[in-house]
């Protein structure tokens, strides 16, 4: 039991990492698209910056990372405040579907190993 305590502790902390540093890049793209002067409304930087992560983290939970799905469902959150500053607000169902189906992998993956190294 005490092992299950352990990795759920690990689990949780990886997720408020991932919240803040998901929030602060978010108040990133929200306080550089305040200042930016142009027909998008954001830097163009942005979309690029944002997909890089996005393929990384695709790319990282391919390699089984166990990163991967957590990092590409907390991209979602500066995708949000990217298509709030854009105003393509389209982009925001998708986002938030992408982020369940992702944190959701990264949760059933987590409970898999507490599983495995419970059996062990």
């Amino acid at each position: 039991m005490e092992g299950q305590t352990v990795h759920d502790a690990a689990t949780a902390r990886r997720l408020i990492i991932g919240l803040v540093a998901a929030a602060g890049l978010s108040l990133v793209v929200v306080a550089s698209s305040l200042r930016h002067d142009s027909g998008l409304g954001a830097p163009n930087a942005w979309p690029w910056l944002l997909t890089g992560l996005q393929v990384l983290s695709l790319w990282s939970a391919g390699r089984r990372y166990w990163w991967g799905w957590l990092m590409g469902g907390f991209v979602q959150l500066p995708w949000i405040a990217y298509a709030l500053m854009t105003e393509q607000i389209g982009f925001v169902p998708g986002c938030l579907i992408s982020a369940a189906v992702q944190l959701y992998t990264f949760s059933r993956n987590s409970n898999r190993v507490r599983q495995m190294e419970a059996m062990a």
